[in-house]
């Protein structure tokens, strides 16, 4: 497949893209306010308390179903976001007598691309330690019984002289294992069920705010890509044709 071939195939994608950006954002709002029902910290900390009860164990299904919505939004939104940087850097025209005059507008829009595409990155980064976070908090609760296996392996050589048979080696290993359960107290900690409900809560408000966070940013660059299309797709004009045959990429 030739460069200019890859240019038109990036230049269909981006434009799909940007077609059904609307109906994304409409699509992944109507979500948010189905998975995210309380509006502040303080609820969802309270009902996140009543929810976990006697089994501290349990998951948080608010937060089960906010998490896999809105890290599906950010791979989705980071992925669109990397075809249209790919789109723009297609569409930089050729260099002609040292410099690259008509790509002021490019450059600005990659340059919003690229920001808002590491924002989005760290907040996919952020959100995967929640389980982990989770487990370490569950740990600490005394009243869960706790078992651990101890294996231990024990292994021994010697050597006998004089024998009928002559000399000799000898070897032998013993693998024995055991199995410690502890039985933690019978009282929950009170506090410790605030804490859990704590640590759920704040997750629940970072996806919130990280999928709204996503919904404005995505929207900016409809907008913007909306307002300049043609300077993104024909930087100097689009009777011009010189985008060269080896391909081209952005100059800073």
């Amino acid at each position: 497949m030739s460069i200019a071939a890859l240019r038109t195939e990036s230049t269909t994608a981006a434009k799909s893209i940007l077609s059904s950006g609307v109906d994304t954002l409409t699509t992944l709002s109507g979500a948010l306010s189905t998975a995210a029902p309380y509006a502040d910290i303080s609820s969802a900390e309270s009902a996140f308390v009543a929810a976990i009860g006697a089994d501290v164990e349990k998951s948080n299904d608010v937060v089960d179903g906010l998490y896999t919505i809105v890290r599906d939004a950010l791979v989705m939104a980071i992925g669109n976001i990397r075809l249209l940087e790919k789109f723009i850097g297609l569409r930089v025209p050729q260099m002609e007598d040292g410099n690259n005059f008509g790509v002021t507008v490019q450059m600005m829009m990659a340059k919003l691309l690229k920001d808002k595409r590491e924002q989005l990155e760290k907040s996919l980064s952020d959100t995967s330690k929640y389980y982990s976070s989770r487990a370490d908090a569950i740990d600490k609760f005394n009243h869960l019984s706790k078992t651990s296996k101890v294996e231990t392996t024990s292994e021994s050589s010697g050597k006998s002289t004089g024998g009928k048979d002559g000399d000799s080696n000898t070897s032998s290993s013993n693998t024995s294992s055991e199995t410690k359960t502890s039985t933690g107290s019978d009282k929950i900690d009170a506090h410790r069920v605030k804490s859990l409900a704590a640590l759920d809560a704040q997750m629940y408000c970072d996806l919130k705010f990280a999928l709204e966070g996503m919904v404005d940013d995505y929207l900016i660059i409809l907008d913007n890509f909306e307002k300049n299309m043609d300077k993104l797709e024909h930087p100097r004009g689009k009777a011009y044709g010189g985008y060269g045959s080896g391909g081209s990429s952005m100059v800073y």
